[in-house]
């Protein structure tokens, strides 16, 4: 019964009055079999030590607003570029540099993740705690990220006045973000270097100097070609993980907010994948191209710890 209700309630993203239909049995009762699986569940630590899973290397993180009872507390989320696997998360109440630090120091020493490179938004704590913690790794932050930013000051808290070296700056920052070839980059940047006058009679200097120092991290997918410009991959699975947050709106505890994520995780690295425009990735898990047989595995199951 607590199998068919896991199934019911996640792959068929039903609701628990549509499973309670299906079984015969009460919504709240189903509430609290899905809760009781949730509790006992796997954490992805156990999953890395258990099935030894093989990651390329290279990490997207981010972030997602999860909502407890009306609190705005923050996912978490670790992904691999290649397997499209989650490898970790954490639900915590503050996106700070402690919560950070920890979350990728379970990711390099406990699931002892082979780090070659990580992609990240433009969070600040991402930046400094990847710096310290993961030394000689290579950190592209989102260019897509980093070009909205921009986009959205100039449309929205410009009050330089002047439009022209306001839409200039905007396509020089677009260059940078959306270039194919290094040189380009840096022709780029340069040709704002060399006009530093005019961004401070455009009141601009304060973007430039934001865009100086994000610039290396914008351009580290010209040295390592491994690294994607934007996190687009694990936005993708926050969309995925998104579809059943959006029919829960909201969770009414952090205990049951954190059970019904582990087993949404667990669910979502065994679904085989339909619409990856990854080539090779469609037909299979993100645990099946992480290199694991899943053939004869119930995820409901195998979720459960003994």
């Amino acid at each position: 019964m607590q199998i068919r209700a896991g199934e019911l309630y996640y792959d068929s993203e039903a609701s628990y009055r549509a499973v309670s239909r299906q079984l015969g049995i009460a919504p709240y009762r189903i509430f609290k079999i899905i809760n009781a699986l949730g509790t006992n569940c796997k954490s992805t630590l156990d999953v890395a030590s258990e099935l030894k899973t093989r990651w390329s290397g290279y990490l997207f993180i981010d972030e997602k607003s999860i909502f407890v009872k009306g609190v705005e507390w923050f996912l978490l989320l670790a992904v691999d570029l290649k397997t499209q696997d989650i490898v970790h998360w954490e639900l915590v109440s503050r996106e700070d540099e402690t919560n950070v630090a920890w979350f990728l120091l379970i990711i390099k020493m406990v699931i002892k993740y082979p780090f070659k490179g990580v992609i990240s938004d433009l969070l600040p704590e991402f930046f400094g705690t990847v710096r310290w913690l993961l030394p000689g790794i290579s950190h592209q932050f989102c260019t897509y990220h980093a070009y909205r930013a921009t986009e959205f000051y100039l449309k929205y808290h410009y009050t330089g006045g002047n439009r022209l070296w306001a839409e200039r700056f905007l396509l020089i920052t677009r260059i940078v973000c959306r270039c194919k070839a290094l040189s380009t980059a840096l022709r780029a940047i340069e040709y704002l270097e060399s006009h530093q006058d005019e961004l401070r009679q455009a009141k601009l200097i304060k973007r430039m100097n934001i865009l100086r120092i994000r610039f290396p991290n914008l351009i580290k997918r010209f040295k390592d070609h491994n690294l994607r410009p934007d996190n687009n991959i694990v936005e993708n699975v926050i969309k995925q993980l998104n579809q059943k947050f959006k029919k829960v709106a909201g969770f009414e505890s952090y205990e049951t907010a954190y059970n019904s994520i582990k087993l949404l995780v667990m669910r979502y690295r065994f679904h085989t994948f339909n619409c990856s425009r990854i080539p090779g990735n469609n037909g299979k898990s993100p645990l099946e191209l992480a290199g694991i047989d899943t053939n004869n595995i119930n995820w409901v199951r195998f979720s459960q710890k003994c």
